[in-house]
């Protein structure tokens, strides 16, 4: 469970994040999230229904409108708002009906009467004589069931249905057991499902507001169903405009520098913004790459330090103590040389790329002015405070995550292959040599070939062979020569 400490924290986060963090960073769509947000019964304040003080639109007031003109969706929504509220309320309403006798279009302040009005409007008369709360949790689901099928139609078909539907439907929803159990789950973490909608949900307090935009939703949506999702590329359209706002810094620059952090960015993210650049012919004013590595990173990096097109100085940090990394002090320094350096040979630097979610980098910014710098920055591992203070500054800065998300999963292949490449002819390939096979053979049977023997033997017999692997990845000689005893 969490503390009351930690509930506030989270629901101030998902619930008062400002404007310009919901609507400017990153540049993901929230079409999707808007039309889940609306069928889950997310309050409409979060719509701009409401022009309340310090309430900013964190979903698409288009979308409501829409959905909000179809039956079938002013059903689910409706249906799913009741539920949150019996089951947000189930103590107090439980008294109300007990103590009271009343049912529940008889406490406004609990049920709001224009959720039953509006099932009412559209054919579903909710309320009942002599029924218990529990009862009426398991007839929302019930209800649930013909409706939510019908709005897969507000769904793009490249979205799977299956996980979106499971939202709305606990596990034996059709029981009392069963709603008792998610009601548990719900009660214990109600602050980290979104909005405080009640959904059948596994929440993960690492994950945040899932609905803050398409581009998180569904990776996690996908994830809770065992399944990946690739296509950044449908969710965002930060790419062309980041390759947009790169083009225009790479315009106003003479000589560039690009600081890469291996310790704070993905480097198969790093490797597609620069296959971008040099695809863009865009390399030409880069002075030079520093990349400073630490043994603990990805090995990844080899792939960006193969491409010898780059102007690439790759360092890798020792570690004085196993716990702390010198990577953010190493990048500095060499940083301020390659600074120094330039004006010594009148070659100033008048441009750097920070390649770094680490906002330890925020003092050399701030300390070298007659520097114009652009950040690359990863949205999960960038602080709140850093993008304030960048965006409060005027720094530029953008998120690599969506620059070459439509790229990833050919780089991560690409990357996979190299790996995999040089693991089989450096490691087990270069340990292999048929000759000294066939001499540890001969010395083994007690043999002897001259050199023309062993030569024409090399050649009739070895040379044709070859390996293959198994579909379990076993490795097989193949093209052997038959035997005669």
């Amino acid at each position: 469970m969490l503390d009351n400490d930690k509930r506030v924290s989270l629901q101030n986060f998902s619930e008062n994040l400002p404007a310009k963090v919901q609507q400017d960073s990153p540049r993901s769509k929230r079409d999707i999230v808007s039309r889940v947000a609306y069928l889950i019964g997310v309050d409409g304040k979060y719509f701009g229904l409401e022009n309340g003080e310090n309430i900013n639109p964190q979903f698409y007031r288009s979308v409501y409108d829409e959905m909000n003109q179809d039956k079938e969706a002013r059903i689910v929504r409706s249906l799913c708002q009741l539920r949150t509220k019996m089951q947000r309320n189930f103590k107090a309403i439980c008294i109300e009906m007990n103590s009271d006798i009343k049912n529940i279009d008889a406490m406004p302040d609990l049920i709001p009467p224009e959720i039953l009005k509006s099932l009412e409007q559209d054919g579903i008369p909710f309320v009942r004589a002599r029924r218990r709360l529990e009862d009426y949790i398991v007839d929302v689901h019930n209800y649930l069931l013909p409706h939510v099928p019908n709005c897969q139609k507000f769904m793009p078909e490249w979205v799977k249905w299956p996980y979106i539907r499971n939202l709305f439907f606990m596990t034996k929803g059709n029981t009392i057991d069963g709603n008792k159990e998610a009601a548990r789950l719900y009660y214990e973490n109600r602050d980290l499902f979104p909005y405080q909608a009640f959904i059948n949900w596994y929440p993960d307090e690492g994950d945040g507001n899932i609905l803050r935009d398409d581009a998180k939703f569904l990776p996690i949506l996908y994830e809770h169903n065992r399944d990946r999702f690739y296509d950044m590329s449908k969710v965002t359209d930060a790419g062309d405009a980041a390759i947009e706002d790169t083009s225009d810094f790479f315009t106003r620059s003479e000589r560039i520098l690009i600081a890469i952090d291996c310790e704070n960015a993905d480097p198969c993210k790093v490797i597609g913004v620069m296959k971008e650049l040099e695809a863009r012919d865009m390399l030409e004013k880069i002075a030079k790459i520093i990349l400073v590595d630490d043994e603990h990173t990805s090995t990844q990096w080899r792939a960006l330090r193969r491409n010898e097109n780059l102007p690439l100085e790759y360092y890798m940090t020792d570690r004085v103590k196993d716990e702390k990394s010198a990577v953010d002090v190493a990048l500095t320094i060499k940083f301020y040389r390659e600074i120094i350096q330039g004006r010594a040979e009148g070659k100033p630097i008048d441009s750097a790329v920070i390649v770094s979610s680490d906002c330890d980098f925020w003092p050399l910014i701030e300390l070298t002015p007659e520097v114009k710098f652009l950040v690359m920055l990863e949205y999960d591992n960038c602080s709140q405070a850093y993008y304030q203070r960048l965006q409060n500054n005027d720094v530029p800065f953008f998120y690599i995550d969506e620059y070459f998300a439509s790229g990833n999963l050919e780089l991560k292949t690409e990357n996979l292959l190299q790996e995999v490449i040089r693991e089989i002819e450096e490691g087990y390939l270069s340990k292999i040599n048929l000759f000294s096979i066939m001499n540890r053979a001969l010395n083994k049977l007690d043999l002897k070939m001259n050199e023309s023997e062993a030569s024409s033997f090399y050649e009739k017999y070895m040379a044709l062979m070859n390996v293959a692997f198994t579909k379990n990845g076993t490795a097989i000689l193949q093209n052997k020569p038959e035997l005669k005893y």
